[in-house]
């Protein structure tokens, strides 16, 4: 979603407001809430030296991340031109035309791996010659991109990083292109006035899918990486992320109105036969608003609208739809907002340290198992619309200054009031920092002393939660670890009375 141009996002926000192992092996659970584990893992963005990048590495890593997202672009690493070389061999990592050391890509996932972080590669961007023809519309590895080059592509890469290649370390995680359902990267998104783009993703990924799964089984698929908004189900520029998965993954939608209280619902169901092939779905929910906000229209998915998300996959699972050897996991693979400061339009950094830690539960809540933040630290307000970092930039790396929110993505906790039959109770929920077990104290404020409520236990995933009554005289609540070496941020008993709406990326619309 960062990558669109400014224009494309104001179009958007504007309607907003108004194989080889996995091939059919075993039955595929589906995917339930409030449950297993809520890992985290940041986005890389190079910087301009390797030991700055090793400090981003280590940054990202004590920051609580156990992923690292490195994007690479197809179009950079094979050879160019409009025509496919003769000789070239494509499914060969070995083979001479390919760069492989465009961008230092290369080395940034060496030393990913060497910082202990487990590196996602975003694969993206065709070249020339593996696109369809386009009567001389700009491309920009968007058009048509072959499934079956594509699938040598993902042989070579994945062969490249089987962990066996020249010394070079594994990649277990593949992420099949970065938002489908936009035109600015999957074209045409229609053809003859009906939706094109989702049949042929789904092409693109079965052929990615199997190529990677026949490299080594172990390997886990990634897709959808679907951007949150859309203006129709059928859209030239952009379809709306429910409807776009419900087309790849065959699944019909029927709108149900309660005749009493007018409350609208959806149900699914099996539309086809057709399957799809991957381990995880993942979305990118940015949000003009909270962690509970939904969407303005029906099929555009944000926070809020991740359970929904969830039950269309499991419609799909249900009608097996799904083929995969693994357990299917639901995935957030961009998200942020920008903070103010430094962004004078972005989320006030207080309410935005609130809102990540709620952020994280509601998205774990809603069967999410992973979330992927953007950025470690903010980019110049003066040439970058991207201030959503977990640091405030210095004139280096080294002088960046830590945010608050930096403590709410690496120790969440939130203490959230709830009321039933007259009596209010808070529904306690955490992480600790390195997603292990063992017990967490609970404390409540009482004026500037902070005093024990209780001490909970947090599973093998690290989750700790409970149900408390509503301690009298107390403004906040945290969470710390039993020998003080680290606590949550502070979580008011007491919503700010002033919230934010708006443009997740701040000035950037």
């Amino acid at each position: 979603m960062r990558r669109l141009v400014r224009s494309s996002f104001i179009l958007l926000a504007a309607v907003v407001v108004l194989a080889a192992s996995a091939s059919g092996a075993q039955k595929v659970a589906t995917i339930k809430a409030s449950s297993g584990p809520i890992e985290t893992g940041i986005g890389f963005f190079k910087l301009s030296s390797d030991a700055a990048n090793a400090t981003q590495f280590e940054r990202i890593r004590a920051a609580g991340a156990k992923y690292i997202e490195i994007r690479m672009y197809w179009s950079a690493i094979a050879p160019a031109g409009n025509t496919q070389p003769t000789g070239f061999q494509a499914s060969d990592p070995a083979d001479p035309k390919y760069n492989w050391n465009w961008d230092d890509s290369e080395r940034q996932i060496q030393a990913a791996a060497a910082a202990g972080l487990k590196p996602i590669l975003a694969i993206t961007s065709a070249p020339r010659w593996a696109e369809g023809s386009s009567s001389g519309l700009a491309n920009g590895g968007a058009y048509k991109p072959s499934p079956s080059a594509l699938a040598k592509f993902m042989t070579a890469v994945g062969r490249r990083y089987s962990g066996s290649f020249e010394g070079l370390p594994r990649v277990q995680y593949w992420a099949i292109w970065n938002e489908p359902n936009l035109n600015t990267f999957l074209a045409p998104q229609t053809s003859n006035k009906k939706a094109f783009a989702p049949g042929w993703y789904r092409s693109m990924l079965n052929a990615a899918a199997d190529a990677v799964h026949a490299v080594n089984s172990s390997n886990v698929v990634i897709g959808g990486e679907t951007a949150p908004f859309g203006v129709g189900a059928v859209s030239r520029t952009a379809t709306k992320p429910i409807d776009f998965m419900e087309k790849v993954l065959c699944i019909s939608e029927k709108r149900v109105v309660n005749k009493r209280t007018k409350q609208v619902t959806y149900t699914y169901k099996s539309a086809c036969k057709t399957k799809t092939k991957f381990d995880i779905w993942s979305h990118h929910p940015y949000t003009q608003g909270g962690p509970t906000t939904k969407a303005k229209l029906h099929g555009n998915v944000s926070l809020g609208d991740m359970g929904e998300m969830r039950t269309v996959l499991n419609a799909a699972i249900k009608a097996k739809h799904v083929v995969s050897g693994k357990k299917v996991r639901l995935w957030v693979t961009e998200f942020s907002w920008d903070s103010k400061p430094p962004d004078p339009k972005g989320v006030p950094v207080a309410l935005e340290t609130r809102w990540v830690a709620q952020m994280l539960y509601q998205t774990w809540s809603s069967g999410v198992s992973f979330v992927n933040w953007f950025l470690l630290r903010d980019q110049p307000l003066s040439s970058s619309y991207w201030q959503s970092g977990l640091y405030y930039s210095g004139s280096s790396i080294s002088s960046d200054r830590a945010k608050p929110v930096l403590r709410a993505f690496r120790f969440p906790f939130v203490a959230l009031p709830q009321t039933a039959n007259g009596k209010t109770t808070v529904l306690l929920w955490g992480r600790t920092p390195a997603s292990k077990s063992g017990s967490v104290i609970i404390e409540r404020k009482a004026g500037s002393t902070w005093k024990k409520v209780k001490t909970l236990s947090a599973n093998r995933y690290g989750i700790f939660q409970a149900r408390i009554s509503r301690p009298a005289n107390t403004s906040s609540l945290r969470a710390r670890l039993p020998n003080g070496s680290d606590k949550s941020a502070d979580f008011a008993l007491t919503a700010p009375k002033k919230s934010w709406a708006g443009c997740p990326f701040g000035q950037g619309c």
